[in-house]
């Protein structure tokens, strides 16, 4: 399960963050994120394990979209929860840049919160109906 979110603008400022459970996920991950991501290059990689979290990473119009969790998922789901977010984020507001995002803190966070609760929990039932199915089956 994911246990935060940070919305980074394309300097690696930390613009919205979002915790999912009761662990607090310090802010010093996106530090460590940064670096990485700027001594990769060009070379981008949607999932990547840092020494102390599992890291999902959607990148849409210069906001990179970041998930952390301490335990392993299947990773289509973090990337696709990610996409998912980015998506309605993107058409509820015309689009998506650091501007954009600070003019409308109050509504994007707002957005950003009820997105999280509801569409996790779809893609958490989903994939416990299917493993159901799997066993039922086997």
């Amino acid at each position: 399960m994911l246990q935060c979110i940070f919305l980074l603008s394309d300097s690696g400022e930390v613009m919205l963050e979002k915790q999912l459970t009761g662990h607090r996920v310090d802010r010093s991950i996106c530090d460590w994120f940064w670096d990485h991501a700027i001594s990769q290059g060009d070379a981008f990689k949607p999932v990547i394990a840092s020494p102390t979290h599992y890291l999902f990473q959607v990148v849409r119009e210069g906001i990179t979209f970041l998930a952390c969790t301490q335990v392993e998922m299947p990773p289509l789901m973090g990337i696709e929860f990610l996409c998912r977010v980015a998506d309605v984020l993107s058409d509820y507001l015309g689009g998506l840049n650091e501007d954009v995002i600070k003019d409308n803190f109050v509504i994007v966070y707002e957005v950003f919160v009820t997105i999280c609760y509801v569409l996790f929990g779809i893609l958490r039932k989903a994939i416990e109906v299917a493993c159901s199915f799997k066993w039922m089956h086997c």
